[in-house]
């Protein structure tokens, strides 16, 4: 998944006007993120760079945004939008995502993820606007492990070198012992 980043990032790069806006006007655009990652995906695997792309695979523990195959491994792929900033009286933060257990947060996708049975790896990918403070992030990656054992989370991407406007934020997602 790490190899597809840099063509996700030069994607939402260039649609920084929008990222500014959504995060000024408080807007949760999780549909529209998931649209934007589909046309960057989909150019990909007509290019070859990836072999297979599907969109929301059933699977007996339930439905998963994105599976993809690269380089010969399935990739299931979860995506989140956080907004990270005000939204009308209510001003949301990082933390805040990591550890509320609705589908506002990741604990369900992540509960979801760990119990399939395929052998994919599985991942978290938040679009998130504006980006938070690497510490924060780092903070809100720990705080999940502990307060969520036996789920784990790796971070595979860091907001350090992304622009004020937004971060794409890449999550392994494995069991406790595969950590």
């Amino acid at each position: 998944m790490l190899s597809l980043l840099p063509p996700l990032r030069k994607h939402f790069d260039s649609l920084e006007d929008r990222l500014i806006l959504f995060a000024r006007q408080g807007i949760q655009v999780e549909g529209w993120f998931k649209g934007e990652t589909l046309l960057v995906l989909s150019r990909l695997l007509s290019e070859g760079t990836i072999g297979a792309l599907d969109r929301k695979v059933r699977f007996p523990e339930g439905r998963v945004d994105i599976t993809v195959t690269h380089r010969g491994q399935l990739h299931l792929l979860e995506l989140k939008h956080w907004l990270v900033g005000h939204q009308r009286e209510y001003k949301y933060k990082t933390g805040f995502y990591f550890t509320d257990r609705t589908s506002v947060g990741i604990v369900p996708d992540v509960s979801k993820l760990a119990r399939i049975q395929s052998l994919g790896a599985k991942w978290l990918m938040l679009f998130v606007t504006a980006r938070p403070e690497p510490d924060v992030w780092d903070k809100g990656v720990s705080v999940f492990n502990s307060k969520f054992f036996p789920f784990h989370l790796t971070a595979h991407t860091s907001p350090a070198g992304f622009p004020e406007a937004y971060f794409l934020g890449l999550l392994q997602v494995l069991k406790g012992t595969d950590a």
